[in-house]
């Protein structure tokens, strides 16, 4: 029998999921977007799973008689999932907040698989998705002109291929942000606090690298394929692209704190990399040479 206590937890997680989503609706969506998973989070973290299967029956059913569409629901599910499985996480006493924001991470990256699956069945997203584009090459073609694009058709069917790890890289900061606003709270009511280490110190396993360079190998041995053949190989990469860039910033700031440096200059790094695009291929080249050697070693031994 569930005690009271979590039932009326239960309850206060509903309205704040629901308020949530009402928030999608107004200008504050582009806080709130990120937050969905925080309800369950709060509520599994501070009480334990069982207790969230309570209001995600409710939310679902609740979904379910409102919209008569098995999508909406099946999204809360996939949501509410993520902030279970962060709750877990960060309720076990010896884990760590890198490992709260992986699992949500892992959990995030499948939700959204399932999701564009589910979009794609029900909402016929691949030709929504082509239209969209095309309208807007309609509507900015002078501006992809002077960048060397001639047609819409040299273009969309690329787009297209790499939403879905566009999408993924998107979501990033979803365990992370929830996992800063569920800390205040959460050790305020008694809980250990779970952090990441500083940005500086992060380092992708080896194994990327080893991983990243067999596989462009065979990028380049193979060649580009039919526009079917390419979707998987174009998201890994786009995906590795992408940490690699992460991994090469937390390198940069590695060597602005060696040389006492304060934040603002990683901050101002960072913000350049993003406008110039010749420094974010150099910022992607640093991260894939720190995750491949033991430059941060060699660099500490010359200095002593």
């Amino acid at each position: 029998m569930p005690r009271i206590p979590e039932v009326r937890d239960g309850l206060i997680t509903t309205m704040l999921f629901l308020l949530i989503v009402f928030s999608l609706m107004t200008p504050l969506n582009i806080l709130t977007i990120w937050l969905l998973p925080l309800p369950f989070l709060l509520q599994t973290a501070k009480n334990g799973w069982v207790s969230a299967v309570f209001p995600i029956l409710l939310i679902i059913f609740s979904f379910l008689a409102v919209t008569d569409h098995l999508f909406y629901p099946g999204a809360v599910l996939l949501v509410a999932t993520a902030g279970v499985v962060m709750g877990v996480l960060y309720r076990r006493p010896d884990t760590s907040g890198t490992d709260v924001v992986l699992g949500g991470l892992t959990i995030v990256g499948i939700s959204l698989l399932i999701l564009m699956m589910a979009a794609t069945h029900y909402f016929d997203l691949q030709n929504r998705l082509n239209s969209y584009l095309a309208e807007e090459w309609q509507r900015n073609a002078e501006w992809f002109r002077i960048y060397g694009v001639e047609s819409a058709t040299d273009l969309i069917p690329y787009v297209a291929t790499v939403i879905p790890s566009v999408i993924f890289m998107l979501a990033v900061p979803v365990p992370l942000f929830n996992l800063v606003v569920a800390r205040k709270w959460l050790t305020r009511r008694g809980l250990p606090g779970k952090y990441l280490p500083p940005f500086r110190e992060w380092r992708l396993p080896r194994s990327f690298f080893y991983f990243y360079l067999v596989f462009f190998l065979l990028f380049l041995i193979l060649g580009v394929g039919e526009e079917s053949s390419m979707w998987i190989p174009a998201n890994v990469m786009t995906v590795l692209f992408f940490l690699f860039y992460i991994q090469g910033l937390s390198f940069i700031a590695w060597l602005l704190h060696r040389s006492g440096k304060g934040k603002g200059w990683v901050i101002l790094v960072s913000l350049g990399s993003l406008l110039i695009s010749l420094f974010t291929v150099v910022v992607h080249l640093l991260g894939i040479m720190d995750t491949g050697s033991k430059i941060r070693k060699w660099m500490d031994s010359k200095r002593e």
